[in-house]
């Protein structure tokens, strides 16, 4: 054991000694954080440059850089005293959520919802809510996703518009975002029971994946919401009694079960969270009842696709997370473009036509579009992956 003097001088030496030593670290350590990010975008930018000279390389690379703290550059004040946006999830990066809270509230959104299953302080300039973990257990955590979601309306007007987002997602445009009251008025539906279209997100749905619809970001009234998450919990054992298909294309990681898509698992028409979101915004949202059997026969798989992408048409609209300029601090994204393959794409898989907002769009206004994706589908192999 060292035994420190205990003269006034020697305390005053010492605690002069960890001051600098605690400046010289944090000199070091903001120089390497410097240089880190510094090499990184030199390495971004070198990509970029390779990928246009390279006459072998089959892409184009691009890339943005978003400021942590972000701050307005705009200085207009649109009306979004109707708009409310719900962070839902478990709370990964407080600092991050807390950063797009404060983001949002400069952008003149005062309604925000922090809503999620842990045990956490409040978030300032926010309303906190912690529910608990549903002890019903489902296929993943869809049970949690539906219980965050619901406590999060019952603070919210009907009249407000709201933004539904990830805990884990932050959108920087802060036109879009300040825009996109006035935007969704402008999506009316004549089948929907409030007159106006559900606003989703494109981010790797399939079309020809009845009900897959991405659950990441929507965009409704609050009215239109609580109908869609008007649901009662699902329990795994009942939903797998209904599941029959070869062990191999069942998988099971931290999110839960997961069913490979085929043309064939496309019969499963609830089997992911999102895709049993979708069916009761089917169910509930739309003036009539138009939601899909949980399992149809696959000898009615035309039918069934031509319906739904009849509902895509006239009760749906698709923003494209280019629009909002949406940053997703998710690190294992492992999708590639279409002709590529990865780790979790490496058995043939075909690549099939994205919710993207182009095909939408071409859904839209083209009368033969909805003819090409059902003869496109109906082209591929039963048992073939798809991606």
């Amino acid at each position: 054991m060292i035994n420190y003097s205990k003269s006034t001088i020697a305390v005053v030496l010492r605690r002069y000694f960890k001051s600098i030593l605690g400046l010289i670290v944090y000199i070091i350590r903001s120089i390497l954080n410097s240089s880190n990010e510094r090499f990184i975008y030199l390495f971004l930018q070198a990509l970029r440059v390779s990928s246009q000279k390279n006459k072998e390389s089959r892409l184009l690379t691009e890339f943005k850089v978003y400021p942590k703290y972000p701050k307005r550059l705009y200085p207009i004040n649109s009306d979004t005293s109707n708009l409310s946006i719900i962070i839902q999830g478990p709370i990964s990066d407080r600092a991050f959520i807390q950063g797009t809270i404060d983001w949002y509230s400069s952008c003149g959104v005062s309604r925000i919802i922090v809503s999620t299953s842990q045990e956490i302080k409040d978030f300032k300039r926010a309303i906190t809510v912690v529910h608990p973990k549903p002890t019903v257990i489902g296929l993943g955590n869809e049970n949690s996703h539906l219980s965050s979601i619901q406590k999060a309306l019952d603070m919210i007007d009907d009249e407000d518009i709201v933004i539904k987002t990830r805990s884990d997602m932050r959108i920087f445009n802060e036109l879009a975002l300040s825009a996109i009251p006035s935007i969704h008025k402008t999506h009316i539906s004549d089948i929907s029971k409030d007159g106006f279209r559900l606003g989703a997100i494109s981010n790797n749905s399939l079309l020809i994946k009845i009900n897959n619809i991405s659950d990441h970001l929507y965009i409704c009234y609050a009215s239109q919401l609580k109908r869609m998450f008007t649901l009662p919990f699902r329990e795994l054992k009942e939903v797998m009694s209904e599941v029959n298909v070869e062990p191999d294309l069942i998988e099971k990681d931290e999110r839960g079960l997961l069913l490979k898509s085929t043309k064939f698992t496309t019969t499963f028409t609830e089997f992911f969270g999102e895709q049993w979101f979708f069916n009761s915004y089917r169910k509930n949202c739309l003036i009539n009842d138009m939601s899909e059997k949980r399992v149809i026969d696959f000898s009615e798989y035309n039918k069934a696709l031509s319906k739904y992408l009849d509902i895509i048409r006239d009760s749906v609209y698709i923003v494209d997370p280019e629009e909002l300029d949406l940053y997703w601090l998710k690190s294992n994204i492992t999708t590639l473009p279409s002709y590529y393959e990865d780790a979790d794409q490496n058995n043939n898989p075909i690549p099939v036509m994205r919710l993207t907002r182009l095909n939408w769009l071409s859904l839209l206004y083209d009368e033969s579009y909805k003819d090409k994706i059902i003869n496109y589908a109906d082209s591929l192999n039963r048992d073939e992956l798809l991606f």
